[in-house]
C-alpha cells in the first residue's frame, strides 16, 4: 500500500498525498521506536528504575511548552517546512551522538533536547497537511487516508523493532532510530509550504482566543480525553498482565486497537459526510467512558476486551480527526501553527502528564481497576465540555468572533463548505 498521489503539493492537480503520507509514516515510525523501547535502552545502559522514570518524564515536560514555541515561531516566520527540516536534522544529529553520552546528567540533557526538537513535528506536520488539504476542500475525505500511514509506521516499527532488538540487543537502538530519522529528514526535504500562506505581516495574537467560551470548553475536553488515555498508555499492559494475560495476548489487544484506528482513518470521509461534527465529537467521549469503565471492571473477560479495543477507532482516531476539524473554526491561516500547538500542548502535554500522575496515584493508593474508573469519569466530564463548547458557539460566541479570527480565516483560502462553523 502506498500513499495516494493526487498531484503536486499545492499544485493545480491537488495536494501531494504521497509526501504527507511518508511524513506520517516516518514520524510515527520514530514514535513506535521511542515509546516501547527507549526505557529498555536506558536499562541496558545501566540506569536504575528511578532514573529511568525521571528520564521518561523529561519527554513530557518539553511536550507542554515546546509545541507552542515552535508554533509561534512558524507563524512569525511564515513557514512550517523550514522548521520541520531543522527539527528533523538536529534530532538526527542528537541521536547520532547519543551512544557517546555516559553520565546520567548528560543523558537527561540529551532527552530534554531531543524532546524539545521533536515536539515541533506533530503540530507543524498536521498544520501543514491540514492547510494544504483545506485549500482543495479535501480534509474530510483525505486526511484520514494520509494519517493512517502514521498508524502503519507506528505498528511496523513496534513489531520490527522488537524482533531486531531481540536479535542484536538494545545497543543498536540509537542507530535504528537514527536511520528512521534520516529517512524522515529526507522526506521533509521534499516538502514545501502550502502555497499563499498569507501576507508577510505580523501575525495576530492567538492566546486571546482562549477567552472565548467555545474555545475554552473545547480545549478542556481535549485535556480530559488525553488525561483519560493516560490510563491506557501507561497501565493497560500492566493491568492485563496482572490479570494473567500472556505477553502475546497483550500484544494482540494492542494490535486490535491499531487496526481499528487504521480502518477508521481510511473510511472517515463517510462518517463525516453523514454525521454532524458535534455528534461525532461528543460520541467519542461517551464511547471512551464506556471503554475505560469496561476495561477497569470487566477486563478478566478476554472476548470482551477484544471487542472493547475496537473502540480505539472512536476514542483516538475519530476524536483526533474531529478535533482537528473543529480547531480550524478558530485557528486558521497565520494562527494555525500556534492553534495546532496549543491543542497538542494542552491535550497531550498537560493532559497526558497530569493524567499519568493521577492514574499512578489511583493504581497505588486505591486499586488498579479504579485507575480505569477514573479514566471513565474523566471521559464523561470531557463529553460535558464538548457539548458545552458547541452550545457556547450556538449562543453567539462564533458570531462575536474577533477581528483576529476573521483575518486569519480570510488569509487561508478555503472552500465555502470548509469555512462554515464545525457543526
Amino acid at each position: 500500500m502506498t500513499p495516494q498521489r493526487a498531484g503536486g503539493q499545492g499544485g493545480a492537480g491537488g495536494p501531494d498525498h504521497a509526501r504527507f503520507g511518508l511524513f506520517y509514516l516516518g514520524y510515527y515510525g520514530y514514535v513506535g521506536l521511542i515509546s516501547p523501547y527507549v526505557s529498555l535502552y536506558f536499562a541496558d545502559r545501566g540506569f536504575d528504575p528511578v532514573q529511568i522514570g525521571v528520564l521518561m518524564a523529561s519527554f513530557q515536560v518539553s511536550r507542554i511548552a515546546g509545541p507552542y514555541l515552535w508554533g509561534w515561531l512558524s507563524d512569525m516566520m511564515h513557514t512550517r517546512v523550514r522548521i520541520l527540516r531543522v527539527s528533523a536534522f538536529t534530532s538526527l544529529l542528537a541521536f547520532l551522538v547519543l551512544p557517546g553520552v555516559g553520565s546520567y546528567g548528560g543523558m537527561m540533557a540529551m532527552m530534554l533536547t531531543l524532546s524539545l526538537l521533536t515536539s515541533a513535528m506533530s503540530p507543524l506536520g498536521d498544520a501543514l497537511t491540514i492547510s494544504t488539504l483545506r485549500r482543495y476542500g479535501a480534509f474530510d475525505h483525505s486526511y484520514g487516508r494520509i494519517r493512517m500511514f502514521g498508524s502503519l509506521g507506528f505498528i511496523g516499527a513496534v513489531l520490527a523493532g522488537g524482533a531486531l532488538f531481540e536479535a542484536v540487543g538494545m545497543r543498536a537502538f540509537p542507530w535504528v532510530a537514527s536511520a528512521v530519522l534520516a529517512i524522515l529528514a529526507g522526506v521533509v526535504l521534499t516538502m514545501r509550504d502550502a502555497a499563499d500562506e498569507g501576507p508577510r505581516t505580523t501575525p495576530p495574537r492567538a492566546l486571546p482566543l482562549l477567552r472565548r467560551p467555545d474555545v475554552a470548553w473545547f480545549l478542556a475536553s481535549a485535556f480530559l480525553m488525553m488525561f483519560a488515555h493516560a490510563a491506557l498508555y501507561v497501565f493497560y499492559s500492566l493491568w492485563l498482565e496482572t490479570l494473567g494475560y500472556s505477553k502475546f495476548a497483550i500484544g494482540m489487544m494492542w494490535t486490535i486497537g491499531v487496526v481499528a484506528e487504521i480502518v477508521f482513518f481510511y473510511y472517515q470521509g463517510l462518517l463525516f459526510a453523514r454525521l454532524a461534527l458535534r455528534t461525532i465529537l461528543a460520541g467519542t467521549f461517551v464511547l471512551a467512558a464506556l471503554r475505560f469503565g469496561l476495561t477497569g471492571y470487566f477486563a478478566q473477560l478476554a472476548w470482551l476486551m477484544a471487542l472493547v479495543q475496537v473502540l480505539h477507532a472512536a476514542t483516538f482516531a475519530a476524536h483526533h480527526s474531529a478535533s482537528l476539524k473543529r480547531l480550524q473554526a478558530w485557528f486558521a491561516g497565520p494562527l494555525q501553527g500556534r492553534g495546532q500547538a496549543l491543542y497538542t500542548g494542552i491535550s497531550y502535554g498537560v493532559g497526558g502528564t497530569l493524567g499519568g500522575l493521577a492514574m499512578g496515584w489511583t493504581w497505588n493508593a486505591l486499586a488498579p481497576a479504579h485507575t480505569f474508573g477514573l479514566a471513565a469519569v474523566a471521559a464523561a466530564a470531557g463529553a460535558f465540555c464538548a457539548v458545552m463548547s458547541f452550545r457556547a458557539e450556538g449562543d453567539g460566541a462564533l458570531q462575536s468572533s474577533t477581528a483576529q479570527t476573521r483575518s486569519a480565516i480570510a488569509s487561508d483560502e478555503v472552500s465555502p463548505g470548509d469555512s462554515m462553523p464545525n457543526r
